[in-house]
């Protein structure tokens, strides 16, 4: 009967034994990575990403955990992983839970896109988890990337650019800890409020500002500046290309308000100025 089925074109072969009635698409060959893979498959790293909205590419190798001692193998775009993972949830497909699918998705990944993942996770990211999680891996290629970034999103900051300049701005070159999403005037949130020192810096990952979100950035700052508070704001691109000139205005403004530390030089630094 399915011989017959496939030959008349009612079915189509995604591999042995599993059959389509029509094309699909992405979607479709998870479910046949789930099938391939058996009872105890749980779709997991980038794959599991895309289905949480942790990334918004969708893989072309779709990563299936089958469990322990499976021996199989099953022609198709997925790759049928010989570990255990739980699945999270009652999700269809059954998909690995937010943090566990972050660290397994990251092996390959730059600080950057693990950062972009922490951040799009945000509150569904529990720290008994990631404590649980982190102690699990020793050896994980990412793992001091995934800690800071787990830290930083718990310590407040809500984007990948606000993980960065924590990073490669502020805590790579000494400066004080900033209080994140802090509101000083009472009326809005800001990424980073240097309380001390009177200072606010906040962060766009956007080119440029247009039309009302950069009239909602004036009267913010306006505003903080009645309270005697200076803003600095810095783009996704200075803060990438060259964070050591983004710490040094930032140190200049934090001595001006009476910071007395000392800036120190990261790896990239040529010359740390005054």
């Amino acid at each position: 009967m399915v011989e017959r089925l496939h030959d008349d074109g009612a079915l189509r072969t995604l591999t042995r034994g599993i059959y389509a009635l029509e094309t699909g698409g992405w979607m479709q060959w998870v479910w046949g990575a789930v099938l391939a893979g058996g009872t105890h498959a749980v779709i997991g790293g980038l794959a599991a990403a895309r289905l949480l909205d942790l990334r918004a590419e969708e893989p072309p190798v779709i990563d299936c955990y089958c469990g322990e001692g499976i021996h199989r193998t099953s022609p198709g775009p997925w790759r049928l992983i010989q570990a255990s993972r739980r699945p999270a949830g009652h999700h269809d497909p059954p998909r690995t839970s937010v943090v566990q699918t972050i660290v397994d998705a990251s092996v390959g990944l730059d600080a950057d896109a693990v950062a972009a993942m922490v951040a799009r996770a945000g509150r569904r990211v529990h720290g008994s988890e990631v404590k649980a999680v982190m102690s699990a891996i020793e050896r994980h290629p990412q793992r001091a990337v995934l800690q800071d970034a787990f830290d930083d999103i718990a310590a407040g900051a809500q984007s990948a650019l606000e993980i960065r300049y924590v990073r490669d701005v502020e805590r790579r070159h000494g400066l004080p800890t900033a209080q994140r999403q802090a509101n000083p005037s009472g009326r809005a949130r800001v990424d980073a409020w240097y309380v001390d020192f009177g200072l606010i810096v906040e962060t766009d990952g956007r080119a440029y500002h247009a039309g009302l979100a950069a009239s909602g950035d004036a009267a913010r700052d306006n505003l903080h500046l009645e309270l005697g508070l200076v803003t600095l704001r810095f783009t996704w691109n200075q803060v990438k290309t060259d964070p050591c000139s983004v710490a040094r205005q930032v140190a200049r403004a934090l001595r001006r308000g009476g910071w007395t530390g000392e800036l120190r030089a990261c790896t990239r630094c040529r010359v740390i100025g005054k």
